[in-house]
């Protein structure tokens, strides 16, 4: 089995390099095939193995990112001459519009199957304001062989757009939810949760506005107010809102700690343990391995209503928000400090299933059920 891996932003996730490594580790061979704008973008997140080929494209143009036909017209023609599609069996195509038409264009021209992935770009960017997309994106799910979520929630956004209702019954038999890994030293070292740790909030990430950080930290300047000893200990920087987080953390220093960027997992993970809350209340998240990741060392979570991991797991793992609302954050957090215990699980949480080699192992199921017309 031969799969082809369009993935545009292969160079910018170590969650796609991390799929296709284990994919590998179990035999199949791959064509990873990235368009990329600048020559600086080649060559990241590459990993050496005898079974794959990883192809950085450099045709992506400026003004691709206005004029979508044009875009996919120029990466197919580019694909076409890079890649030997006569040796590919099936296509994974990492995004819905983006990536997605290109492995419909494969399937037209060469009969190649060819699994979608929808993102949340697809679901927040194309269906929301790109209409012009919409009818090419309907072809794209039309002729998938299945069509994967990383999350309930972005499944669940997807199948209320009205565009998208009009012809789910055609695709609804191959729809499939796949959650993204985690990196394997979390569920190495995953703890169950305890009641007596340190009211403490924990936010680790990007200071960008949808992650909306200044009204986490308002909500926590507020929340503090009930509860004294509550602080925030905030990972991570850059970002469009970097400056307004600096003006906060100055601000109320004894409650808003800024720890800059960590890449230690053992210092980050003391941080996890000795605190109660991971929040971040984001929108148009994918799916936040982050979230995940701090569940595996017993931390409940506060997160946005509708989005991300919300839905992803059976029992109450923390409380979604409403990520446009300092007060419903405000009063996430209390309720969860105030009752810690309503947040641990009866039962121990399954982390295997966040396994990338677990993953690989359904996704290489999915491939051979397609090939095998089953």
């Amino acid at each position: 089995m031969k799969i082809l891996q369009i993935s545009n932003d292969f160079f910018g996730s170590k969650v796609h390099a991390s799929l296709y490594k284990e994919l590998s580790k179990q035999g199949i061979r791959q064509t990873i095939y990235c368009p990329i704008k600048s020559e600086k973008q080649k060559g990241k997140n590459a990993f050496s193995d005898e079974g794959t080929e990883i192809i950085y494209d450099k045709v992506l143009k400026p003004y691709h990112s206005l004029v979508y036909h044009l875009k996919r017209r120029d990466i197919f023609r580019s694909l076409e001459q890079k890649v030997d599609l006569k040796s590919i069996d099936l296509c994974h195509a990492t995004t819905l519009f983006t990536d997605g038409g290109q492995a419909y264009k494969i399937f037209k021209k060469y009969g190649i199957p060819y699994v979608v992935a929808v993102r949340s770009t697809d679901v927040d960017s194309f269906l929301k304001i790109a209409p012009h997309t919409w009818l090419s994106g309907k072809k794209i799910l039309q002729n998938a062989s299945k069509i994967v979520f990383i999350t309930p929630a972005l499944k669940k956004k997807f199948c209320n757009h009205w565009f998208i209702k009009t012809f789910l019954s055609d695709i609804e038999s191959k729809l499939v939810v796949q959650p993204n890994g985690i990196d394997n030293y979390w569920i190495d070292n995953a703890v169950a949760a305890e009641k007596d740790r340190n009211k403490g909030i924990v936010y680790v990430g990007t200071f960008i506005r949808r992650k909306h950080v200044v009204r986490l930290m308002k909500a926590v300047v507020e929340a503090r107010k009930t509860i004294p000893e509550l602080q925030l200990h905030l990972i991570g920087g850059g970002g469009s809102d970097e400056a307004r987080v600096a003006s906060w953390v100055a601000k109320y220093p004894d409650c808003l700690l800024y720890h800059g960027k960590i890449n230690d997992k053992d210092k980050l993970r003391s941080l996890y343990l000795n605190n109660s809350i991971f929040a971040m209340p984001s929108v148009r998240e994918t799916f936040g391995l982050v979230y995940v990741e701090a569940m595996t060392q017993g931390m409940a979570l506060v997160y946005t209503k509708n989005d991300g991991v919300d839905g992803l797991f059976d029992v109450t793992v923390g409380e979604s928000v409403n990520a446009y609302s300092s007060k419903d954050i405000k009063t996430a957090i209390i309720k969860i400090i105030n009752h810690p215990e309503a947040y641990m699980p009866a039962e121990p949480i399954d982390f295997e299933q966040f396994r990338w080699n677990s993953i690989a192992v359904r996704y290489n199921r999915i491939y051979q059920q397609i090939l095998s017309g089953v």
